[in-house]
């Protein structure tokens, strides 16, 4: 099995995804040189903090350029892993460019809406409304 990691700018930090050999993402952790939010990340270092000088010295940030961490080596891919914006761009990466009809994307910011949107999808209760939540919608 083939690993791939790219690299984008996020904000002012970077952002490491980990693709299997679908090209789906696995994983992906906001760090910087110095920290990495990744479990590993209290650790002195870790393979993305180990990484990023990689990407940075290439100049493959945002870009189609996949690092095999493995093998240590370099792929490029197709121009639909060029950086892209936002939203777009983790709908692109994951392959809804547009959802097919009756699929909805949500993101995983908010845990109440994913709980719920899960519980409609197998038949369970949804959760109630927490008091954040009610506050913010009046």
């Amino acid at each position: 099995m083939t690993i791939l990691y790219n690299c984008r700018h996020d904000g002012d930090q970077y952002r490491i995804t980990k693709f299997d050999d679908d090209m789906n993402p696995q994983g992906s952790y906001l760090l910087s040189l110095e920290e990495c939010e990744c479990p590993a990340g209290v650790r002195p270092t870790c393979r993305h903090r180990q990484m990023l000088p990689k990407f940075i010295a290439r100049s493959h940030i945002g870009d189609e350029w996949m690092f095999d961490f493995d093998r240590g080596g370099w792929v490029q891919m197709g121009p639909e892993f060029v950086q892209l914006s936002g939203l777009q761009e983790e709908k692109t990466l994951m392959g809804f460019h547009n959802p097919p009809e009756g699929v909805t994307m949500i993101t995983l910011g908010d845990p109440e809406l994913l709980y719920n949107t899960i519980a409609d999808a197998v038949g369970e209760p949804r959760m109630p409304p927490s008091p954040t939540h009610i506050k913010r919608r009046l």
